[in-house]
């Protein structure tokens, strides 16, 4: 694990990009969307997914790192944003995620820089896509309503919901068939999990 490009919140939770982590990869019977287009609620291509941001101890994947197009970026060099995973969803058929912001919505996402990724900056994302009540508390500096409650806990960073009620496919029932063991039944996704560790070498 590339030590370095771990980002430690607050609170514990340690977030990466999947390609800093050499022993994570995209799980089995799921298609690795890193390249795949990116567009926006009003139809326009937005960016290309460039990498995704795991949430390491949880497997889970919180966010899409999205480069903007040189057009909607409007500075020199790549601009890259954050959507939360949950609030996106594949266009079925196709090597397309959609977003729910306008394209001019997205222009105004805050940079994400590399260096560091601090729990302000993720409010401010949370800001630009309405979720839930956790980031007007947060910002208004009151305590969340159940001490327990995760920062992401809100179907906004639910990767499960990315894939929606995608059909299983004849390759992903073939994959639920080989870890199927005994009677027990597997459906996809099988793991739930988009993201899995990487086979010892």
């Amino acid at each position: 694990m590339a030590k370095d490009r771990i980002y430690q919140a607050e609170d514990g939770t340690r977030i990466a990009p999947l390609s800093a982590l050499n022993d994570f990869e995209v799980a089995e019977g799921y298609p690795d969307i890193r390249g795949w287009t990116v567009v926006s609620a009003d139809g326009q291509e937005v960016g290309k997914v460039h990498d995704l941001l795991i949430d390491v101890d949880h497997m889970r994947t919180r966010y899409l790192d999205v480069r903007l197009t040189k057009q909607l970026a409007s500075s020199p060099g790549d601009r890259d944003v954050l959507v939360p995973i949950g609030t996106a969803e594949v266009v079925e058929g196709k090597k397309v995620v959609r977003a729910p912001l306008t394209a001019e919505r997205f222009g105004l996402l805050p940079m994400y820089d590399y260096r560091e990724l601090s729990r302000t900056h993720e409010l401010e994302v949370r800001r630009h896509f309405s979720l839930g009540e956790a980031a007007a508390a947060a910002a208004a500096g009151v305590a969340a309503t159940t001490a327990a409650r995760d920062f992401y806990d809100d179907e906004g960073y639910d990767d499960r919901r990315f894939f929606g009620k995608r059909r299983p496919t004849a390759a992903d029932e073939e994959i639920a068939a080989r870890r199927t063991s005994n009677s027990t039944i597997a459906c996809f996704p099988v793991s739930g999990q988009m993201i899995t560790r990487s086979p010892p070498k």
